[in-house]
C-alpha cells in the first residue's frame, strides 16, 4: 500500500501513487461496464434508476406474457372463420340440391304414393311416452314399444294404456288396424272412452286372452276372436252399428297378471268413414329427406371440429382477450351455435314443393346469419391483432426506457478505457523513474 513506503516519499510521488490507484479502479469499474454492458448493476450504482429500471422491466414482462394468450386468441377466431367458410360451402351444397328438388316437383317429375282417402284418419304416434294409463289399478307395468308411426307393442306385463284421440264415431264409423299375438294373455282388447273408468261402459272389442269374463265389450267374445299363432291378422270392425258419440280416446287393455305374460300389437289403425275409396296420390320426399340430411349434417360435424385449444366460437363458447397486466382491459368474443338446429334448418318434408322452398329460405337465412357471425368475428380479429401490436411496441418502449436508465454507451465506455489505460501508462512510465526501492517497496 502506498502508506506502507513511510517517509521516503515526497509530498508529489505520494499523490502520483494515489493517481495511480484511483486510474486502477477507474479502469477496473469501465472493464465490469463494458463487460456487462450495464453502467447500473445494483442499487449501490444508482438507486433511483436501478428501481424505476426494474419496475419498468417488470411491465414489460407482464405484457410480454399477455402477447402468448393474445396471439392464441387469434388462432381460435381464425379457426372459428375456416369453420364458417366451410359450413357456408355446405350450405351452397344444400340450396342448389333443394334447387334441384324444386324444379322436379314443377316439372312433375316427383314419384308419389296413395296417402289416406278422403274419409280416412289414420292413427298415427310418435313415442310411447303418448300412451298414459288407461285405468289406475290396472295398469300394473309392462312396456309399450312404438315402431315406426304406426305400431305399437304392449308387452311384458299388464299395460293399461290409452290414446289421445278426439273422434266423433258415427253410424258409418269403421275401425280398422292389423292385429298380431305370439303369446295369449288374459285380456286383449280395443275401444273407446271418454274417461279412466272401464266399467261403465261396453265401448270396446275382446279381440284375444283366456278371461272372457271380467271386461264388458261391445259385441260377443267370439265375434272378432284372434285365432293365434303369431300370424298377422286384419280388421275392419263397423263400430258405429254398435256404439256412436264423442270419444276422447282409444284405449287398450292387455291384461295379464302373471308371468310368462302375453302380448299384442297393432298396426296401421285407421278410421273410415263409409265404404273404401281409392286412397290421394301424395309425393313421396322421404328420399329427399334422407340424402338432404347427409349435406346439413355436416354442419354439426363442422362446429364440432372447428375448435383451437378446447374454445369452439361455433359451439356457443365465448373467449376473453385481456390486454392488460391488471385485466381491466378485455374483449369479449361471442360464440354462435352454428349447428344445424342452431342455424334453423330442418330435414323433415319434401312432400310438396312449398315444402322445399320453405327449406331454400331456411337454407338463405342460414348462410345470413353465418356471414353476419364471420363480420363480426372480423371485426373482433381486426381489433385483437391491434391490440397485439400495440401491446408488442408497449413492451419494447418500457425495456428502451430501462435500458437508458441502466444500460451502458460502450462507445463512451471504450474511449474512457482507452484514456485510462493510456494514463496508467504515463502514471507507470513516470513512476520507473524514481529510484528502484521504491518501486520495490510499492511492489
Amino acid at each position: 500500500m502506498v502508506n506502507d513506503v513511510g517517509n521516503i516519499l515526497s509530498g508529489a510521488q505520494r499523490a502520483q501513487l494515489l493517481s495511480l490507484q484511483k486510474t486502477a479502479g477507474q479502469l477496473g469499474v469501465t472493464s465490469a461496464r463494458l463487460a456487462t454492458g450495464q453502467k447500473v448493476s445494483s442499487a449501490l450504482d444508482n438507486p433511483g434508476n436501478f428501481f424505476l429500471a426494474r419496475s419498468l422491466r417488470n411491465r414489460a414482462d407482464d405484457l410480454a406474457r399477455l402477447l402468448d394468450g393474445i396471439g392464441q386468441n387469434i388462432r381460435v377466431i381464425e379457426e372459428a372463420d375456416h369453420g364458417i367458410k366451410a359450413e357456408l360451402k355446405i350450405l351452397d351444397l344444400a340450396e342448389a340440391y333443394l334447387k334441384d328438388i324444386e324444379k322436379k316437383y314443377l316439372a312433375g317429375e316427383v314419384p308419389t304414393t296413395l296417402g289416406p282417402a278422403p274419409n280416412e284418419t289414420w292413427v298415427t304416434f310418435n313415442s310411447a311416452g303418448q300412451f298414459t294409463t288407461y285405468v289406475p289399478g290396472q295398469d300394473a307395468g309392462g312396456t309399450v314399444t312404438v315402431t315406426g308411426n304406426d305400431t305399437v307393442r304392449f308387452a311384458n306385463g299388464s299395460p293399461w294404456k290409452r290414446l289421445l284421440l278426439n273422434y266423433n264415431v258415427t253410424a258409418n264409423t269403421n275401425l280398422v288396424f292389423d292385429y298380431s299375438s305370439t303369446f295369449q294373455g288374459e285380456v286383449s282388447s280395443i275401444g273407446f272412452d271418454n274417461d279412466q273408468n272401464f266399467g261403465n261402459d261396453n265401448d270396446r272389442f275382446f279381440i284375444y286372452g283366456t278371461q272372457i269374463a271380467g271386461v264388458t265389450t261391445a259385441v260377443p267374445v267370439p265375434t272378432y276372436l284372434y285365432t293365434g299363432g303369431g300370424a298377422v291378422t286384419h280388421y275392419e270392425i263397423p263400430i258405429g252399428a254398435f256404439f256412436t258419440g264423442n270419444f276422447t280416446h282409444l284405449a287398450f287393455i292387455n291384461d295379464d297378471d302373471a308371468a310368462p305374460y302375453g302380448n299384442a300389437t297393432y298396426s296401421k289403425i285407421i278410421l273410415r268413414e263409409g265404404a273404401v275409396q281409392p286412397g290421394v296420390p301424395v309425393s313421396d320426399g322421404s328420399s329427399f329427406e334422407e340424402e338432404y340430411a347427409k349435406i346439413v349434417d355436416q354442419l354439426d360435424l363442422i362446429a364440432k371440429d372447428a375448435q383451437y385449444r378446447g374454445v369452439n366460437l361455433l359451439k356457443d363458447d365465448d373467449m376473453t382477450s385481456v390486454f392488460n397486466e391488471d385485466r381491466t382491459s378485455t374483449l369479449v368474443t361471442k360464440g354462435m351455435n352454428a349447428t344445424r338446429a342452431g342455424l334453423g334448418l330442418t330435414i323433415e318434408d319434401f312432400d310438396s314443393v312449398e315444402a322445399v322452398q320453405a327449406k331454400i329460405a331456411e337454407v338463405r337465412a342460414a348462410r345470413n346469419k353465418l356471414r353476419a357471425f364471420g363480420s363480426t368475428l372480423a371485426t373482433n380479429l381486426t381489433v385483437i391483432q391491434v391490440r397485439e401490436d400495440f401491446t408488442r411496441d408497449t413492451i419494447n418502449t418500457h425495456r428502451t426506457g430501462a435500458s437508458k436508465l441502466t444500460d451502458a454507451d460502450l462507445n463512451e465506455e471504450g474511449a474512457t478505457m482507452l484514456a485510462l489505460q493510456t494514463r496508467q501508462q504515463l502514471q507507470t512510465t513516470v513512476l520507473a523513474l524514481r529510484p528502484a526501492n521504491i518501486l520495490s517497496i510499492l511492489s
